[in-house]
């Protein structure tokens, strides 16, 4: 049916939706308009390095969720593709400007330095699928590139998560600490990942004769 063709990017948009809201909040609060989201002065002082962040990951998390729609990627091979050349800068720049925030901004009220570390990682995790993603493409190897573009992804869409699982914490624990922080996070990047694997070796099955997974193989979604 076509209608389940967008199921999945239409859920994508949606879980995308609470960061993207946030971030053109920010941005108004950058072009002078009214503080609404907490710790602004402290997120503020980095105004370029933060406005490169929210537009990449605005671009990055909602365009990218259409790539999940397989009948019309096929049918729209030339939108895939030039799609995808927006997608790789916007995913870098979002990775990159987010790991500056990260290092060269005062830490906030419960932040820790483990957080700064699995932060890097996980920077270091998103720029490396998408550059090994954009690599494998121009060897025409597209199940690799498939494989790295969705792990790419699920990490750029991990605020969307972290959206759940703070308010998992807040509704079991109550208000969020600096253990709180640090477990919610890495929580929602962890989460992203497993279901990008589970995607990732499902298609691999199903690819492959009589159902077994064949190495380093993922097909087009159907």
């Amino acid at each position: 049916m076509k209608s389940s063709n967008w199921l999945i990017p239409t859920g994508l948009v949606l879980l995308a939706a609470v960061p993207v809201v946030a971030g053109s909040f920010r941005l108004a609060e950058l072009a002078g308009g009214p503080a609404t989201v907490p710790d602004s002065d402290r997120v503020t002082s980095a105004p370029v390095a933060l406005a490169l962040h929210i537009v990449s990951v605005t671009v990055f998390s909602v365009l990218g969720a259409f790539q999940f729609a397989p009948r019309f990627r096929r049918r729209n091979r030339g939108w895939h593709r030039a799609a995808g050349r927006i997608l790789v800068p916007c995913g870098l720049i979002a990775a990159l400007s987010g790991l500056w925030l990260t290092l060269f901004l005062p830490p906030g009220p419960h932040d820790s330095t483990a957080l700064v570390v699995i932060r890097a990682v996980v920077v270091a995790f998103m720029a490396g699928a998408l550059v090994r993603g954009f690599v494998a493409v121009r060897r025409r190897e597209f199940a690799r590139h498939r494989a790295w573009m969705i792990r790419g992804y699920a990490i750029g869409l991990g605020a969307g998560t972290q959206a759940f699982t703070n308010a998992a914490w807040l509704a079991a624990v109550g208000p969020i600490t600096t253990t709180g922080r640090t477990a919610t996070l890495t929580a929602g990047w962890v989460i992203n990942v497993l279901v990008a694997e589970w995607l990732i070796r499902r298609r691999r099955a199903a690819a492959s004769p009589l159902g077994r997974a064949v190495p380093g193989s993922v097909p087009s979604a159907r």
